[in-house]
């Protein structure tokens, strides 16, 4: 009878040490499970703009190399309604010193909430896109061979403190379209950006307790028919950032077509005064400005290749007092990896009265992952 006893004891003893080990085993493997999958949800991407320039400006000849920009982004996913994110941003300053400063810094709030009209709102708090230049740079992708028309004369850039909340209109396009032409703000009625922002841009202090409004409306006419045609408007209404607090005012219409082979655009905007406040007269007064854009790109798929041509105007000031500024940039790129390409290009400036600068130069652009 003991012996039995002791038997069965034994074999209960053994049989609770082996449910507590599989137990232990199974909270081990789920621990680590979930580790896994939280960090299968980071992404991680550098993008990068390096340079080897010559030409004549102000009269004097030049050659370099240079690092345009070296980007490096983390984001994450915790949950499927927040998405954070972190870029840095590494430039060489005048002083030939190397900085590393944040681009963006926001916490990406999905929305979940599609209507036939409305779909994937999200809203970023903190340093955030505004609205206009990251869906520009989504049609025209060659911002590593300088920035774009508006930003180029110094109205604004491309990220802020503050407050930014954008969707699509309408479901997605087709993937094929996604696919073939391109596959940013796909809204097949168009896509929506507003928001309110200190004004001081990503890289410089808030000088006043001025707020600057900026929205973004691109609409596609004929979305089902014709995908690729789109018509955008944005509005900033705000003070330049200086204590004098000069009006800032800008509105820009621009409409453009994708296709598989070639990208259109053209773009016009008028106003007055810019993000820093210094664009002003005499009196303090903002100045007035106006001026277009036109750019166009070739794609050559079957030889990896494309062909880009832009031309902008540009007038501080209509009564003349400043000088007409006319760019002319051409440029081959040849892709060979997606969006890791070399970019070879001419860049001219015109103005009235000045001599004529020029720069050849050839960029290369390092994108990971690959897309």
């Amino acid at each position: 009878m003991s012996a039995n006893v002791n038997k069965a004891r034994r074999i209960s003893a053994l049989t609770i040490l082996l449910l507590v080990s599989s137990f232990a085993g199974a909270l081990s493997a789920a621990e680590a499970e979930a580790k896994e999958s939280i960090w299968n949800k980071v992404k991680i991407s550098t993008k990068w703009y390096l340079a080897l320039d010559a030409g004549e400006k102000d009269s004097k000849s030049f050659n370099q190399a240079r690092v345009g920009r070296g980007y490096v982004t983390l984001k994450f996913a915790p949950v499927k309604w927040f998405e954070p994110r972190v870029t840095f941003d590494s430039h060489q300053d005048a002083s030939g010193d190397w900085k590393v400063r944040l681009k963006y810094l926001y916490g990406k709030f999905k929305i979940p909430m599609e209507t036939a009209f409305l779909t994937n709102p999200g809203l970023e708090f903190g340093i955030v896109h505004t609205p206009w230049f990251d869906f520009e740079e989504h049609i025209n992708w060659y911002r590593m061979q300088g920035t774009m028309f508006i930003e180029r004369n110094k109205l604004l850039n491309s990220a802020d403190l503050g407050i930014t909340f954008g969707g699509l209109l309408g479901k997605k396009l087709s993937p094929e379209y996604r696919e073939r032409v391109n596959p940013k703000y796909p809204g097949s009625w168009g896509s929506f950006a507003l928001g309110v922002y200190n004004g001081g841009g990503y890289h410089a202090a808030e000088t006043n307790q001025n707020k600057v409004f900026q929205a973004r409306l691109s609409v596609r006419p004929v979305g089902f028919v014709l995908p690729g045609l789109q018509f955008s408007y944005l509005l900033i209404h705000g003070k330049g950032n200086t204590a004098a607090e000069p009006d800032w005012q800008v509105q820009d219409l621009m409409a453009s077509y994708e296709h598989q082979y070639f990208v259109l655009t053209a773009q016009y905007a008028l106003g007055k005064g810019n993000q820093k406040g210094d664009k002003i007269d005499a009196d303090g007064r903002a100045l007035d400005f106006d001026g277009f854009s036109v750019f166009g790109e070739i794609k050559l798929p079957w030889v990896n290749s494309t062909l880009i041509g832009r031309y902008d105007w540009f007038d501080w000031d209509t009564a003349g007092s400043a000088p007409v500024a006319k760019r002319l940039i051409l440029g081959y790129a040849y892709h060979f990896l997606k969006h890791n390409f070399f970019l070879l290009s001419y860049d001219r400036v015109d103005s009235e009265n000045d001599p004529a600068d020029w720069t050849v130069s050839l960029t290369l652009q390092v994108a990971f992952p690959p897309k």
